[in-house]
């Protein structure tokens, strides 16, 4: 990441950890805890975007389980219970072409954590407002 890096694709993550819709909650909550992840894209099979799972909708959905079925009830509910129960559907997306600037102004304006970045429906990699501070922290380091 250098001051070369023009484009969405030049900064995003395209080895990106992914679930599929009929993955329970439970797996999915396990995957973003173990990589230390706050946005989980589900694709279908052949890598065909779907939505995103944030970190802010699995709280949702634990405070959800935990009111109507107690804090016992947690881990028995979201291992039936499939992410496309929670899964965000109207995220935003981008292709990799898209100028970071353009894409800084979007997690300025919007607040979102996250761009899926996709070609021809299919997810190729993932843009996060991490993804910015690691590019103005190898940006200041050059100077």
């Amino acid at each position: 990441m250098t001051k070369s890096a023009q484009t969405a694709a030049d900064i995003m993550t395209s080895n990106v950890i992914t679930v599929r819709p009929e993955s329970t909650i439970a797996q999915a909550r396990e995957l973003m805890t173990e990589h230390g992840i706050r946005h989980l894209p589900v694709t279908r099979e052949g890598g065909e975007f779907v939505g995103v799972v944030t970190q802010k909708a699995m709280l949702a959905e634990m405070l959800r389980i935990a009111d109507k079925y107690g804090l016992q009830g947690i881990d028995r509910q979201t291992e039936k219970s499939p992410v496309a129960d929670i899964l965000g559907t109207d995220t935003e997306t981008i292709q990799p072409q898209l100028p970071l600037v353009d894409a800084g102004r979007f997690f300025v304006e919007r607040k979102h954590g996250c761009l899926p970045v996709l070609e021809g429906g299919k997810l190729v990699g993932i843009l996060t407002s991490a993804d910015f501070v690691k590019l103005s922290i190898a940006l200041l380091s050059e100077t």
